[in-house]
């Protein structure tokens, strides 16, 4: 799961800002096209999405009108169906104290800081994938 091998996975992208999910797209396309994205503009479309869709992983924001990362992770830690997808918080967050309650309260895989490498996000989420996979969770 290398960025540029040929193993597909599926990610879904939710941010209420459609640059920032444009952005993601295409930068996450250019490090590794073999990753099969689809967006959410709130967390109501995240929670119908991934209700219907299986994921390998979800990148969120953490802050969104009508409910943010937060409220998504809790509820995909309270659905033992989705204890395989990776969480991947991104935010412009940046006190330490923000990231330690990502991991510690609201259980994300991995965190990622506003503004980001395309490289590093794909590789976290890949990271996180891999360790939902085999259980090192």
């Amino acid at each position: 799961m290398k960025p540029g091998t040929n193993n597909r996975v599926r990610v879904l992208l939710v941010d209420d800002v459609d640059v920032h999910r444009f952005t993601m797209k295409y930068g996450i396309g250019i490090v590794n096209p073999a990753i099969h994205l689809d967006e959410a503009a709130s967390l109501v479309e995240a929670i119908d999405k991934l209700s219907t869709v299986k994921y390998d992983a979800v990148i969120s924001d953490w802050s969104m009108p009508g409910g943010g990362g937060e409220e998504l992770v809790s509820w995909m830690r309270a659905k033992p169906q989705l204890d395989g997808v990776a969480f991947v918080m991104i935010s412009a967050k940046n006190d330490t104290k923000d990231i330690i309650e990502a991991f510690t309260q609201h259980k994300v895989d991995d965190y990622v800081v506003k503004p980001f490498r395309r490289r590093t996000l794909v590789e976290k989420t890949l990271t996180a994938i891999q360790k939902r996979r085999t259980g090192a969770a």
